[in-house]
């Protein structure tokens, strides 16, 4: 009866250890298509100017667009969308100007209220697109 305990104990320890690699390999999937960081798909890393932004202050909002193997993109068309998090403050649409070497520029003169808002950016490049969502805090 003990063998029989032990086999089972190393049978189980076995799946478990299997649906633990099973889960990490799909939660770096989705992280990986999240951020845009996948094959074929545009990277996208966000900076906010002033680093401590105000919502009575104007932000600026630089997007900064890779391609897959770390080159800057500079044809697309980037797009994004500023909705506060915590309630209905409805949505700023944003239009990103291209300032060169992969960079995009959008600014807000200011927002009607601080907290968490996240910025939903949209890029494109011919047939390939991108989204991603950063959060952004702004303070009074």
């Amino acid at each position: 009866m003990q063998a029989k305990d032990s086999s089972l104990r190393h049978q189980t320890r076995i799946l478990v250890g299997a649906a633990l690699i099973v889960i990490a390999f799909c939660t770096t999937c989705g992280k990986k298509n999240a951020s845009g960081s996948s094959s074929g798909t545009l990277q996208l890393q966000l900076t906010v100017s002033p680093e401590h932004p105000s919502m009575t202050k104007p932000i600026t909002f630089q997007v900064h667009l890779a391609d897959a193997q770390g080159q800057p993109v500079n044809d697309a068309q980037v797009n994004g969308a500023l909705t506060m998090k915590i309630m209905d403050m409805g949505t700023t649409q944003l239009k990103f100007e291209p300032k060169g070497n992969g960079s995009y520029e959008a600014s807000s003169k200011s927002l009607d209220m601080s907290g968490p808002w996240s910025l939903a950016v949209d890029a494109r490049q011919g047939g390939t697109e991108s989204k991603q969502v950063f959060d952004v805090n702004i303070f009074d």
